[in-house]
């Protein structure tokens, strides 16, 4: 390795820790006549806890870059967040911990809680021909001509563990629907200037999901956490994975992905033609599975984590020069704490380091050291 120099470094962050979305609450309320705990922040927003665990991260971040020698000032560094206070209080923590006292600008396009379309995961193109065009892919990217019917059959034993614990026959929802949560009636969509839509037990099971893994990750008490009636850890894996399946049928299948995350793409493109050493983007979920799904990164399964997302999470894109050939390589690594470091508030240290896992792209080559060649991933990027 000491004949590789780091030279650039581009973050494509998920936002931490944050409470349950204000639809996400809305719909809670109706799907349990339990009553639910409350959160510390307004809904959606950053909490106490997500900033601390993003200052940590920014801490060991500076750390871990001064281990690959990439010495880096705050003239060098762009800071980029989607306009969402939880994206940009992300920013703002990680910041704070990988440059402590420095004046490192946090750059957002508009007023808070509006989206900015580089991140906003939604359809351009409604036709009918793109939207056959899409369902064509995802049949061929999840193998299964049903779609949704058929992973609503997989995650059947989900779905009724989130009814047990619900007690979602005794509640508002159940009575007005008359109908079991996986035998919701499904529905795929597409409509321009919306995130692609699907309705019924997929989407349910991904919001209660969704509300249940933040409350673990927020270290609330056993009896806050699903009222104490998630046993084992393999119970949280199969909840965790209602919400995988939700993300990867929406935001990975080829056509869908290249389509979603061009803007951010293009974005990303023009980072790498700036003089930034160290690119910081702070979006969502569907962002960092849309950039994979369109660059073409092969699947991967993140150890110690239930999600393939997970909050916090960051997908590091390194840009290396051989000093011999000064030929231009990358290599990828998803950065991301563990569901212990979430759940216990971990600081992470060199010797509580975040898990480091290289992604592996689908159709491109290596050289002996294991990199990429930067040249692929231009040809790649332009072909979006």
């Amino acid at each position: 390795m000491n004949e590789y120099q780091l030279e650039q470094i581009l973050v494509i962050s998920r936002h931490g820790i944050r409470t349950a979305l204000p639809e996400t609450l809305r719909l809670l309320e109706t799907v349990t006549p339990k009553a639910w705990p409350q959160w510390d922040s307004a809904p959606g927003y950053l909490t106490n806890r997500g900033g601390i665990l993003e200052n940590y991260f920014g801490a060991y971040f500076k750390k871990w870059m001064q281990q690959q020698n990439f010495e880096v000032s705050p003239d060098e560094v762009f800071v980029y967040a989607n306009s969402i206070q939880r994206t940009v209080a992300t920013a703002q923590y990680f910041t704070l911990g990988a440059f402590p006292g420095l004046d490192v600008p946090i750059n957002h396009k508009y007023p808070i809680q509006r989206m900015d379309p580089i991140f906003d995961p939604v359809v351009r193109d409604d036709s009918e021909i793109f939207k056959q065009s899409v369902i064509k892919d995802i049949q061929h990217y999840t193998h299964s001509q049903f779609l949704i019917e058929q992973l609503n059959l997989q995650l059947k034993p989900a779905y009724e563990l989130l009814s047990d614990i619900l007690d979602y026959r005794q509640s508002q929802y159940y009575q007005k629907v008359q109908c079991e949560l996986a035998d919701l009636p499904s529905s795929f969509n597409l409509i321009v200037n919306e995130e692609p839509i699907i309705r019924g037990s997929l989407a349910v099971g991904t919001a209660i999901a969704d509300a249940l893994l933040l409350q673990y990750y927020s270290g609330f008490t056993k009896q806050d956490n699903a009222w104490g009636l998630i046993a084992t850890e393999e119970q949280r894996a199969m909840i965790a994975n209602i919400k995988n399946q939700y993300i990867n049928l929406l935001f990975k299948s080829p056509l869908l992905a290249k389509h979603i995350a061009k803007p951010l793409v293009e974005f990303v493109n023009q980072m790498f033609q700036q003089q930034h050493k160290l690119v910081i983007l702070v979006g969502h979920d569907c962002n960092i599975a849309a950039i994979t799904g369109a660059l073409g990164f092969k699947d991967y399964q993140l150890p110690h984590q239930i999600e393939e997302t997970p909050i916090g999470g960051k997908l590091v894109i390194q840009r290396w020069r051989n000093k011999h050939d000064q030929q231009h390589y990358f290599k990828v690594e998803y950065m991301y704490q563990t569901i212990e470091q979430l759940h216990l508030a971990s600081e992470l240290t060199l010797n509580n380091p975040p898990m480091h896992h290289p992604l592996e792209i689908d159709g491109l080559n290596k050289n002996e050291q294991g990199f990429y060649f930067w040249s692929d991933l231009k040809k790649r990027i332009s072909n979006i």
